[in-house]
C-alpha cells in the first residue's frame, strides 16, 4: 500500500524532537545565561564607569572571537558524545604554516589558503581514527594535541613569522566602516547563524542529536555515522585554521606558541552553553550566549583589576555549576534526589566553597586596588637643573659615528715588564678582566609624555609623567660586548643551557659590533648586572626615544625609509650598531627604532587610567620595544608596546642598558 505524502517516513520520525511546553521553555538554560548576562553587566556597570563604553566592549568582542570560531564545530563535535582536544594545537600548527611559507617567499593569501587546507587535513585525521578505527576520541585528539603543537615549533622554532601586509591584518584588526566594530564578529556573526541554521535545521543536525543519544541505534537505523564523524572533526579542522589566521592577523605576527591552553576555554564555552558532555541535548544560541557571558565577565573583572588567575577560577566555578545544576534538576524532575546525609553534606561542602571562594575573590583584588597610580617614578627634586640638562642635547649637538660602529677594543693588562716595580711593591691582585667600551647618553630629569591616543589601544592614555635624570647606552649591547662578559662570568645563556641548535654565539662571526640575539630576559638583566648598570623600564626607554617633543618616531613625526633597518630596507637581518646614524633619537641615542627589538625591565601592564585591558596583560610577559629588523614601520613607533615572554630568545631580540 502507497504511504501517503504527507505521513513522515519511520526513520525520519525517529528524530523529531519533542514539542516543548511553554514552561519548559522558559527553564531553559539558555534563559538562565541570558539572566546571568543581564545581572553581570548590571554589576559591571556599577563597579566601574567604563564597562559600557562602545569601544571597549568591541575591543573586548574582538578577544573572543577566535575562541567563538573554535567553539562553532565543537558543539557539533559534543552533541555527538565527542571531543576534540586539538583545535588550539591545529591553529598553532595552522598559523605557522602559514607564516613559515610567509618568510620563504609565499604570497600571504596563498599561504593562509595552504594553511585552511593542512587544517582540513588535520581534522580528516582525527576523524579517521576516531570513526574508522575506533579509537577513544579523548585518547586521539590528547594525542594530537601535542603532534600538531610539535609541528608547529617544528616549523618555526623560536622564531616568529612577521610583517603581514595591512590587507591581510584587516581579518583581526579591521574596522566595520567608521564603527568600532572588529571585523572579525561580522564573521563570527556570520558562521554562528551558519552552524546554527545546519544544527537546528536540517537532517544533519538531526544526526548529530542522534548519535548522541544512542550511536549503535543510528547505525542500525543506516544513518552513515562514521561519515557524519568525520566530516565534523573536519570542519573543526578547517575552523581551527581560520582561527589561526584571524589570530596572527590580529597579533600581526605568528609564533609557535599561538593559541597556547586555548583548547581550555574552548570546551569551557561550549558545555558552559548547556551542551551536555555525554552529548545529545544543546543548543547553538546557549554556547553563543555562553562565550557572551564569559566575555563580559572577563572584561569586567579586568576592569576592576582581577587577577587572571582569579578570573579563570571565577569561569570554572560557573562551569561546574553547569554540570551540575542541570543534574540536579534531573534528580528533582525524577524523584531521585531525596534529603540523605550525604546530600545534606554535599550541600554545606558547596555552600562552604562558595563562601570560600567569595573570601579569596574579595582578597586578591585587595592589593591590586590599592596600588596607587601615580607616577611611575618621583619626580627630580630640582626643577631648575632639568630645564638646564634638557636644553644641551639636540640633534644638531649628536657626534659623528662611524658607520658600522667598530668593535670596541678593550683596555689591555700591560706587558708584565712594564709594571714589575708597581707589582712587587703592591699586594697580588687578580687582574680584573677587560670590559667594554663604555658609551652612554646622559638623559636628563624632568617631565614627558608617556604613550598616545592615536596608536594602539594599549598605548594609551597619552599622559605627562617625570622622570629623574639616568643615563643610557647610546647603542643596543653589541655580541662583542657579550663576549667580554661570558670570558669574565663564565656566564651560559639560557639557549645553551637548554642545548637549543642556534645560540648567541651562531650569529658571531664577522658580526661582533652586530647586536646581539638570542638572549632571554634574564641573560639582558644578568649582563647589565655585571656593569652595575640595569635594563631601562618603559617609561626611560620611551623617553630616551622621543624626547620631550613627543615624537612618533626618534628622527621626527614622519617615517621616513632609510633612517632604520627595518623590513623596508630589504638586508633581512641585523646591521652593525651606528648604521643607521640618521635615526638618531632628540639625546642621540641610536637604533631605537629596527634592528632589533629591545626588552625593557618591566612587566606587560595597562598604564595608570587605562580602561583598555588587554588579554596578554600580566607579570608572565616583559614588554619588548623599538622594532625589529623584519617590521613595519608601525612597530618602529616610540610609543609601540609589544611583549615576549621571559625565557624567549629569538633572532630579532637584543637589549641595551641604563644607569
Amino acid at each position: 500500500m502507497t504511504q501517503p505524502m504527507d505521513t513522515p517516513s519511520p526513520k525520519a520520525a525517529a528524530f523529531q524532537p519533542p514539542q516543548p511546553t511553554l514552561a519548559s521553555t522558559f527553564l531553559r538554560w539558555e534563559w538562565l545565561l541570558v539572566a546571568l548576562i543581564i545581572g553581570v553587566s548590571l554589576v559591571n556597570t556599577l563597579l566601574s564607569p567604563f564597562f559600557l563604553q562602545a569601544t571597549n566592549l568591541f575591543r573586548t568582542a574582538s578577544d573572543f572571537m577566535e575562541l567563538g570560531i573554535m567553539m562553532l564545530p565543537m558543539v557539533f563535535i559534543i552533541i555527538t558524545g565527542n571531543i576534540d582536544l586539538s583545535v588550539a594545537s591545529m591553529l598553532g600548527m595552522c598559523a605557522s604554516f602559514m607564516g613559515w611559507l610567509f618568510n620563504n617567499g609565499w604570497n600571504i593569501w596563498a599561504a593562509a589558503g595552504a594553511a585552511l587546507v593542512l587544517g582540513g587535513l588535520a581534522g580528516l585525521l582525527n576523524g579517521y581514527l576516531i570513526a574508522k578505527v575506533r579509537l577513544p576520541a579523548l585518547v586521539v585528539t590528547l594525542g594530537t594535541f601535542a603532534f600538531y603543537r610539535g609541528v608547529a615549533y617544528v616549523l618555526l622554532g623560536d622564531q616568529a613569522a612577521r610583517g603581514y601586509p595591512s590587507a591581510f591584518t584587516y581579518l583581526g584588526q579591521g574596522k566595520l566602516g567608521s564603527t568600532p566594530a572588529p571585523f572579525s564578529l561580522l564573521l563570527f556573526i556570520v558562521l554562528a547563524v551558519i552552524f546554527g541554521l545546519v544544527l537546528h535545521k536540517t537532517t544533519f543536525g538531526r544526526y548529530l542529536y542522534a548519535i548522541g543519544n544512542n550511536e549503535e541505534a543510528c547505525r542500525f537505523a543506516g544513518v552513515a555515522v562514521d561519515r557524519i564523524k568525520m566530516i565534523i572533526f573536519v570542519v573543526s579542522g578547517l575552523m581551527s585554521a581560520l582561527a589561526g589566521i584571524v589570530l596572527a592577523a590580529r597579533f600581526g605576527s605568528t609564533r609557535p606558541d599561538i593559541g597556547l591552553g586555548l583548547e581550555l576555554d574552548v570546551i569551557t564555552a561550549t558545555v558552559l552553553g548547556g551542551i551536555d558532555i555525554f552529548g545529545g541535548s544543546g543548543t547553538m544560541i546557549g554556547a553563543v550566549l555562553s562565550l557572551i557571558l564569559i566575555g563580559v565577565m572577563r572584561f569586567g573583572m579586568s576592569l576592576v583589576n582581577i587577577q587572571g588567575q582569579v578570573q579563570s577560577i571565577a569561569i570554572g566555578f560557573l562551569l561546574i555549576l553547569a554540570i551540575l545544576l542541570p543534574y540536579v534538576g534531573r534528580k528533582l524532575s525524577s524523584g531521585g534526589l531525596r534529603l540523605t546525609g550525604s546530600t545534606i553534606f554535599s550541600t554545606a561542602a558547596a555552600i562552604a566553597l562558595a563562601v570560600l571562594f567569595g573570601g579569596f575573590f574579595s582578597w586578591s583584588r585587595a592589593p591590586i586596588l590599592v596600588t596607587p597610580t601615580s607616577t611611575p617614578r618621583p619626580p627630580t627634586p630640582t626643577a631648575t637643573q632639568a630645564i638646564v640638562l634638557q636644553a644641551t642635547p639636540t640633534p644638531a649637538a649628536i657626534p659623528p659615528t662611524p658607520t658600522p660602529r667598530p668593535s670596541p677594543t678593550p683596555t689591555m693588562t700591560p706587558p708584565p715588564g712594564a709594571a714589575v716595580e708597581a707589582d712587587n711593591a703592591a699586594s697580588p691582585t687578580p687582574t680584573e678582566p677587560p670590559r667594554p667600551e663604555e658609551d652612554m647618553i646622559d638623559i636628563p630629569a624632568g617631565p614627558f609624555t608617556l604613550g598616545s591616543d592615536s596608536g594602539e589601544p594599549n598605548e594609551g592614555p597619552a599622559q605627562t609623567i617625570e622622570l629623574p635624570a639616568y643615563a643610557i647606552d647610546r647603542f643596543e649591547v653589541t655580541n662583542d660586548d657579550f663576549a667580554l662578559f661570558v670570558a669574565a662570568t663564565g656566564y651560559q645563556t639560557d639557549a645553551e643551557a637548554k642545548g637549543s641548535n642556534k645560540t648567541w654565539q651562531s650569529y658571531i662571526e664577522g658580526n661582533g659590533n652586530h647586536p646581539v640575539v638570542k638572549v632571554t630576559w634574564p641573560d639582558a638583566t644578568a649582563f647589565c648586572e655585571w656593569l652595575d648598570k640595569r635594563l631601562p623600564s618603559e617609561a626611560e626607554w620611551e623617553k630616551a626615544a622621543r624626547g620631550t617633543e613627543g615624537r612618533l618616531y626618534p628622527w621626527g613625526d614622519a617615517y621616513e625609509s632609510g633612517r632604520a633597518n627595518l623590513k623596508d630596507t630589504g638586508i633581512r637581518g641585523t646591521v652593525a650598531v651606528g648604521s643607521f646614524a640618521t635615526g638618531a633619537s632628540p639625546y642621540g641615542v641610536e637604533d631605537m627604532a629596527g634592528n632589533v627589538w629591545e626588552w625593557t625591565a618591566d612587566a606587560f601592564e595597562a598604564y595608570p587610567n587605562s580602561s583598555y585591558q588587554d588579554p596578554f596583560y600580566g607579570d608572565n610577559l616583559r614588554v619588548t620595544r623599538g622594532g625589529g629588523w623584519f617590521d613595519e614601520d608601525a612597530q618602529a613607533r616610540a610609543t609601540n608596546r609589544s611583549a615576549a615572554a621571559p625565557d624567549a630568545a629569538n633572532d630579532d631580540l637584543g637589549f641595551r642598558c641604563v644607569r
